[in-house]
């Protein structure tokens, strides 16, 4: 298998799910205890966060390609951003990098429309549900994303950075992500993405009807596909 190169921290607590669920593929694929060789740079994630709220993209590109240098540099051969958000500096990040990097909206819209749904609901931080840079890629499989309404875009964001990234669940925040489902649904969804590499944390396809796509599974078995 080839090294995975991560780069992490985007919150720990997805990043955790990363590294799980990267090995317990291996596993179930050699039926034995082999597991990929992975790096991972875990980055401070205040910073990040206070860049992205803040606006400053370009920094925040420069930054993740730093990370991606040094990983390369490592001998990682292939390359992974363990979050949706920062996907939207994702061109950036692979400036003057020569090993390939798996997209986690390329990975999940190709498990969506190979299963033939074309109306997923997203669900994830307001700079995934609101700019381009996510949704153009979902569209460019054929998808038509269904986006919540304003408040309750406002309601996953918070949820996701002030819960979720401290590793920290409720059922009452459960509940309010379940009752946005239930509002995609009636706006024509088919299935439901899991735009937020924390938002599996509260949904999954056990307490969800649609059909779920959680973007680190789908991350995971491209990644892992890809190291083979």
């Amino acid at each position: 298998m080839k090294t995975i190169g991560l780069i992490g921290g985007m919150s720990y607590s997805s990043t955790l799910i990363y590294y799980k669920q990267l090995n317990k593929l291996s596993n179930d694929h050699f039926g034995d205890l082999t597991t990929p060789k992975i790096i991972l740079s875990s980055v401070n994630f205040s910073f990040i966060e206070s860049l992205q709220h803040d606006g400053k993209w370009s920094e925040l590109g420069s930054l993740l390609n730093n990370e991606a240098k040094t990983l390369e540099n490592a001998g990682a051969e292939v390359l992974a951003l363990c979050t949706n958000t920062m996907h939207k500096v994702f061109d950036e990040m692979m400036q003057d990098i020569s090993i390939p990097s798996i997209h986690i909206a390329e990975s999940t819209a190709h498990h969506i429309t190979k299963d033939d749904y074309r109306k997923p609901a997203l669900l994830a931080t307001k700079f995934t549900m609101e700019e381009e840079f996510y949704v153009q890629k979902l569209t460019d499989y054929g998808l038509d994303p269904v986006i919540p309404t304003d408040e309750s875009r406002a309601i996953l964001h918070s949820v996701i950075y002030d819960e979720l990234c401290f590793n920290i669940t409720s059922e009452k925040s459960r509940n309010m992500f379940l009752d946005i489902v239930k509002e995609v649904e009636q706006e024509g969804a088919d299935s439901v993405i899991l735009g937020c590499t924390e938002v599996g944390m509260l949904l999954n396809k056990d307490n969800v009807s649609l059909p779920v796509y959680d973007s680190v599974e789908e991350h995971c078995k491209s990644i892992f596909n890809a190291i083979l």
